[in-house]
């Protein structure tokens, strides 16, 4: 019987599709720091809600972070970890000061679990000192196109002149997404690395709850203050047809709704037939959060 609804459904829906339904106009997003969603592909706008206020973007800067070291840095290296990069606040590998970890693993660890002093062992090792590297983010921001951005730390925590809006965080993803080693490093819910005393394995889970909970969610990047609130920048894919979204500052169970709620009004929008895919194939189960230390 399933299955006959599900046929009927196929026939039926298309035809009967409020399209109008979907206008923006009737359609919003719970968040303080504004949201968009674009087109991967093409980079148009399905969406955008307050775009282009300035807010801080929290750890969705280790974005950038992870793409200038994945341009300018020799993933072969060992990245000694200094007394700064240790004593980084927030989210932590707990790595311990003057141990090395090789560039590519590190990037995981720092997309994955979103640490902190990761990023700035990666920035220092690069550039020299964190605030030579932050020169290759704001650099590579204007490049991208992200003209209303402006980077301070290679972390993403609290500094008052460290912001972003939602449509250039939108133009990082896109881009970031673009490069088949990122999206890979993204889409990975758990990653195996070394333990902070160098004597064994450790897995890491990834702070990206939509990886497993919305079934199409493959990336990209989380962040936190309690400046920012929840933020996110996630990207989604339905039969070759990619979604970028961005929520900014939204509250602790709000990001995973939101978001998810923004990717599926653009998913439905594109295929009326959508929702039948979610009911008859992978159901949708946003669950529960739980309080994070700043990222």
């Amino acid at each position: 019987m399933k299955w006959f609804i599900l046929a009927i459904a196929i026939l039926v829906l298309p035809a009967f599709a409020p399209v109008e339904s979907h206008a923006a106009k009737d359609f919003s997003i719970v968040c303080d720091g504004g949201a968009i969603l674009v087109e991967y592909k093409t980079s148009k706008i399905l969406f955008e809600q307050e775009a282009d206020k300035r807010w801080p973007p929290a750890s969705i800067t280790k974005l950038m972070t992870a793409v200038i070291a994945l341009e300018k840095g020799d993933l072969r290296d060992d990245i000694t970890f200094s007394f700064n990069a240790t004593n980084q606040k927030g989210s932590k590998l707990g790595i311990k000061e003057g141990m090395s970890v090789p560039l590519y693993p590190l990037i995981e660890a720092m997309l994955v679990k979103s640490g902190s002093d990761a990023a700035v062992a990666i920035a220092e090792h690069i550039s020299g000192s964190e605030k030579e590297f932050v020169k290759l983010m704001n650099e590579k921001a204007q490049v991208i196109g992200m003209t209303n951005t402006n980077f301070m730390n290679a972390t993403g925590l609290p500094d008052d002149k460290q912001y972003s809006t939602a449509r250039d965080l939108a133009k990082l993803a896109v881009y970031a997404i673009g490069r088949e080693d990122l999206r890979t490093i993204v889409s990975k819910r758990e990653i195996e690395f070394i333990n902070s005393d160098g004597t064994g394995n450790t897995i890491l889970h990834s702070t990206n709850r939509l990886l497993g909970q919305h079934p199409l969610v493959d990336g990209i990047k989380t962040g936190f203050t309690i400046k920012s609130k929840y933020c996110l920048a996630a990207s989604a894919c339905f039969r070759d047809y990619r979604l970028i979204a961005v929520v900014l500052g939204a509250e602790r169970k709000n990001v995973w709704k939101e978001t998810s709620k923004l990717l599926d009004w653009g998913f439905i929008a594109h295929d009326p037939m959508y929702p039948v895919y979610l009911e008859f194939e992978l159901p949708i189960n946003v669950g529960n959060d739980e309080t994070s230390a700043e990222e």
